[in-house]
């Protein structure tokens, strides 16, 4: 079993980091920054379709107030990926990954959050599998509604149903990093290339 909170500590700093460059992303674009703004774009781009019609958008009105919404109405489905939209009100920046995926890193941090006071986080065990299985549900019928053509989803859902399997994943995560820094700790011991 793991004995250390290095695992812990490992994915809750990866965790951390990726909320604040998706969060960070579209104030940089909106500053003016847009060789940092596109490079995160480029991060994130293996990870996320960015289609623009799915995604958030951090928007400036005339007046200077800022906001968070949709970057397109919902009922104007587009597969452009332009990470700024223009309004005759405001100008909208777009965060780097969709609002579902948006919605599944920031649950992800919040469910590693929660864990300590649910569970011990050296534990190695895994929850029963159809507990993920019922929280990955309403993101696969959305998901496939909306991949079928029968349904297009909304930037609402789709948050809803990437935050219920965001929640989730790390009490699945967190065991499998803790089971692989054992093996891992076990293996450089027992070559003695870790003291004991």
């Amino acid at each position: 079993m793991a004995t250390s909170r290095l695992p812990y500590v490992f994915l809750f700093a990866l965790l951390l980091t990726i909320n604040l460059l998706i969060f960070l992303t579209p104030l940089i674009a909106m500053e003016g920054q847009s060789i940092a703004a596109e490079a995160l774009y480029a991060a994130f781009s293996p990870t996320c379709h960015q289609l623009t019609s799915r995604s958030l958008c951090l928007f400036r009105w005339e007046d200077k107030r800022i906001s968070i919404g949709s970057c397109i109405e919902p009922e104007r489905l587009s597969f452009s990926r332009a990470n700024r939209v223009v309004y005759p009100d405001r100008v909208g920046y777009k965060f780097p990954v969709c609002a579902r995926d948006t919605a599944i890193y920031a649950a992800m941090l919040l469910g590693l959050a929660i864990l300590p006071f649910i569970t011990r986080i050296e534990l190695e065990d895994l929850p029963n599998v159809w507990l993920l299985v019922a929280a990955a549900l309403p993101i696969g019928i959305d998901g496939g509604l909306q991949l079928l053509g029968i349904l297009e989803s909304t930037n609402t859902v789709r948050i809803l149903t990437g935050a219920i399997v965001g929640l989730a994943l790390p009490f699945y995560l967190l065991p499998i990093l803790n089971a692989l820094y054992s093996l891992i700790k076990e293996k450089l011991e027992g070559e003695g290339l870790l003291a004991k």
